[in-house]
């Protein structure tokens, strides 16, 4: 039986306890881990975040206690960015080149990080979380960001390599059954990592552990609202679907203000670089961005906001450019989160280019966000309640895009087909569709009332 976001959501009263938050990946996926921890600090629990060292200075920031684990490789490298976000070959990169040749030192980090702890909570690409609560007995969340995670035969994701195909929705049921078990074999080429560090700890061999690991849980929790996308039959049994959980930055960062348009009244833009590392970020001057910023939003109507999340921004080609050119044929304005790219040539007086932004406070003021699909920058466009142009580079991108259509909330274009030309087409039809503008608006409307951080820390609690 598959649990949602219906749950009770009073928290219950526990002893505190010593839980251990690891995950992997960029500012998009560490945020809802953030989310969960600040949770559990309120609720009196000691948060241990394992995560890449370097994210140390963002976690001392925020108070918690650091342990480096896994890769110290920079977010903002533009070679691996760049492999990365190939469609075809991204994947395999990401799980023979930069993960699983490491699995051995991840395991021994992770074991000895986890020393102690009453709770291990881990996201999906942390591969040694299954054996070390195998291995020792801890219990253990797997957290899933994205319905892509699942792999589900009876809601059929948008896979990248087959991205062409759009959805799948279309084929008979043995079809997607037949897409999505092919996926899970894709698994199976890349385990001989994880079945060679099962078996150096005597744990029992398992045919695709490297899948289904994530699945195997103590609990399983399924972070994206319902609304987004349904809990499916074939999810694990026990499976808690949370609702979006929500990183609120406000606590730790300066925060400057930024109008309302329609009603007048002045919310936070937080100065939370959201597209490069904090090294890089403390050497700008944060104030005169919020201040440029808020000096945009006072000048002229809400303008569209285009951003490509704080990974796929490394590998932008020539995307702001061509942005550009679709915004002075829209006669438009627009706000563009670039990251560490100086991209002041594209401004003018219609276009503003800043480095970061915190999207919560900034998208509600966008009469549209065109992005990378990401699962947080999509959360953040489905929270603010407005259209989304969505073009989509890899990973769980093509997927999010498809479901944000099928919702009739978003518009997608695939990364190959945005030109000026095309650019400009979509964006048109995004701000003349009345109706998708209604849509995006309701849906934002249900997901503000949602508390998936709190029911999530809920279902963590009850393992307690």
């Amino acid at each position: 039986m598959i649990d949602d976001a219906a749950r009770p959501q009073e928290p219950v009263t526990h002893a505190p306890k010593r839980i251990v938050i690891a995950s992997f990946g960029s500012l998009g996926d560490l945020h809802p881990f953030l989310a969960l921890a600040v949770e559990l600090r309120a609720r009196g629990h000691a948060v241990v975040i394992a995560t890449a060292p370097h994210y140390a200075d963002r976690i001392a920031a925020l108070g918690f206690e650091f342990a480096p684990f896994g890769l110290d490789v920079s977010p903002v490298d533009p070679v691996i960015i760049q492999r990365l976000f190939h469609t075809a070959r991204g994947p395999d990169y990401l799980f023979r080149t930069l993960f699983l040749p490491h699995l051995p030192e991840m395991y021994t980090a992770l074991e000895r990080i986890c020393e102690g702890a009453d709770l291990l909570v881990a996201g999906e690409v942390v591969f040694a979380a299954p054996m070390v609560a195998e291995k020792t007995g801890l219990k253990w969340v797997s957290v899933l960001l994205s319905p892509i995670s699942f792999l589900s035969s009876f809601d059929p994701s948008v896979l990248p390599p087959l991205t062409r195909l759009g959805t799948l929705h279309f084929l008979p049921r043995f079809a997607q059954s037949a897409l999505m078990g092919m996926a899970k074999m894709t698994f199976r080429r890349w385990s001989g990592p994880v079945h060679a560090q099962r078996k150096a700890l005597g744990l029992p061999f398992k045919a695709n552990a490297l899948f289904e690991g994530k699945l195997h849980a103590d609990r399983v929790l399924a972070t994206f609202s319902a609304r987004f996308a349904k809990a499916q039959p074939d999810w694990p049994a026990g499976t808690v679907q949370t609702g979006f959980a929500y990183f609120e930055q406000t606590t730790a960062h300066h925060a400057a203000s930024a109008p309302d348009h329609e009603n007048g009244k002045h919310l936070p833009v937080v100065d939370e670089p959201l597209a490069h590392d904090a090294a890089a970020a403390d050497t700008l001057a944060s104030e005169r961005t919020a201040e440029r910023l808020r000096e945009f939003l006072n000048a002229g109507p809400m303008p569209l906001v285009f951003t490509l999340g704080s990974a796929a921004v490394h590998a932008a080609g020539d995307f702001f450019h061509v942005s550009a050119g679709a915004v002075h044929r829209l006669n438009l304005r627009a706000v563009m989160i670039t990251g560490s790219a100086d991209l002041r040539a594209l401004e003018s007086a219609r276009i503003l280019t800043v480095p970061y932004a915190d999207y919560r406070t900034l998208f509600p003021f966008a009469s549209a966000v065109v992005h990378q699909g990401g699962i947080g920058t999509t959360a953040e466009a489905l929270r603010a309640g407005v259209p989304s142009l969505i073009v989509p580079f890899n990973f769980d991108q093509p997927d999010n895009a498809a479901r944000a259509q099928r919702l009739g909330v978003a518009v997608a274009l695939p990364r190959r087909k945005y030109t000026r030309r095309h650019a400009y087409y979509a964006i048109h039809r995004l701000l003349r569709d009345e109706g998708l503008r209604g849509r995006a608006n309701a849906f934002g409307e249900a997901i503000r009332a949602e508390e998936g951080t709190k029911i999530a820390v809920n279902a963590i609690e009850e393992l307690l």
